[in-house]
């Protein structure tokens, strides 16, 4: 069975990983990997300063690409 995120989950409230309370809970200068399947996100990583990045497979390689609390809800 296909594994979803919370930001592209095609069911209403049921999802496998909740991006929202991963950020959250992420300690700065840690990140925590996992499977997207519905959009390639492959993990989440807060940088010393608090900065959020998720991690996206393009093209057979990851791109960080910077993201806020709001944008995970």
């Amino acid at each position: 069975m296909a594994e979803f995120c919370s930001k592209c989950s095609p069911f209403e409230d049921a999802f496998d990983y909740d991006l929202m309370k991963i950020a959250i809970n992420l300690r700065r200068g840690y990140s925590q990997s996992f499977l997207c399947e519905g959009c390639n996100i492959r993990g989440i990583y807060k940088d010393e300063n608090g900065n959020l990045f998720l991690g996206r497979d393009v093209d057979g390689k990851i791109v960080e690409e910077p993201v806020n609390l709001d944008e995970l809800s």
